[in-house]
């Protein structure tokens, strides 16, 4: 293979990686990861977890499934991103759509077959997992307030099959995923701030393309402000072992940046605040370890 092919498939490599969102897709991966090891986790090594077949296929499948997703996405919103991100839209541009749909069709397949292996149940909770993501990207992202909403719980499906399949339901598992759904919610209507140019132009009914970012602000400013008090109810409570710091730290953050949200007009600081928030999550998911962390626990590892 020449110099030439090579540059030509690293390129291709790279719309791809763009076009899936790798990153979005690292982190999924890992959240499930942690979650498992330690939220959903009753007693078992971290060894057993990171070795349950059933569990790896569940999280490659939900993996696959997420990627075709962003395909699927990315086939309906190529116009709207060539103004709203326009550097990963000429990135992108250097794969066909044909490609897309084939590359989307595939991951999908063989996420059903993965998910098949564990059980037919299991295969067809990512079928209707599947179907709902196209839907968003056909029909839902284009719709008021639905968009949003519909958008973070096609996030946070994934780690429903984990309920399923660990079969726990304790208080605190339900206290953490009502604290992601709010700082995944803050971070998509920071989005659509970002991009409200763009949606205006395509038809996209968001909130600031709407009721503008007045109103829009108003929105975030309240979610901020419940994520501020989830955040301190998450810090007083002792399941959350040392990982309640985080916590603490969540809500100083959410007051704080009330003020560049409400001081500033400009696309660049919508765009910091949502990048701010993409990392709160990451480091959020990061910081699951500490839950564990107190001397009993540590015969856990091995």
């Amino acid at each position: 293979m020449n110099g030439l092919s090579l540059r030509k498939l690293f390129v291709k490599t790279l719309a791809l990686f763009t076009v899936i969102r790798g990153y979005n897709i690292a982190m999924l991966v890992l959240a499930q990861y942690m979650a498992s090891l330690f939220i959903f986790n009753e007693g078992k090594s971290h060894l057993q977890i990171l070795l349950d077949q059933n569990l790896n296929f569940i999280i490659i499948a939900s993996a696959l499934s997420a990627a075709a997703g962003y395909i699927i996405n990315n086939f309906y919103d190529l116009e709207k991103d060539a103004i709203s991100r326009p550097l990963q839209n000429y990135i992108e541009r250097f794969i066909s759509q044909n490609f897309k749909l084939n590359v989307y069709l595939a991951l999908n397949i063989l996420a059903l077959g993965i998910a098949y292996l564990v059980s037919w149940r299991v295969a067809l909770f990512f079928l209707v997992y599947q179907f709902l993501v196209w839907f968003y990207s056909h029909k839902a992202n284009k719709i008021t307030l639905l968009n949003n909403l519909y958008s973070v719980i096609l996030m946070v499906f994934p780690f429903f099959a984990l309920f399923l399949y660990y079969e726990n339901f304790s208080a605190i598992i339900f206290f953490h995923a009502g604290f992601l759904l709010l700082l995944l919610l803050i971070t998509d209507i920071l989005k659509d701030l970002t991009t409200s140019t763009a949606d205006a132009i395509y038809h996209y009914h968001t909130f600031p393309v709407i009721y503008g970012e007045k109103t829009t602000k108003i929105i975030l400013t309240i979610l901020m402000i419940l994520t501020f008090g989830w955040s301190i109810f998450m810090w007083t409570d002792s399941a959350t072992g040392y990982m309640k710091y985080f916590f603490l730290f969540s809500a100083g953050l959410n007051i704080l940046l009330l003020f560049p949200l409400w001081n500033s007009h400009s696309k660049t600081t919508h765009k910091i605040l949502h990048l701010t928030f993409k990392l709160l999550i990451g480091f959020g998911i990061f910081n699951m370890v500490f839950i564990d962390i107190n001397p009993l626990a540590l015969q856990k590892i091995i």
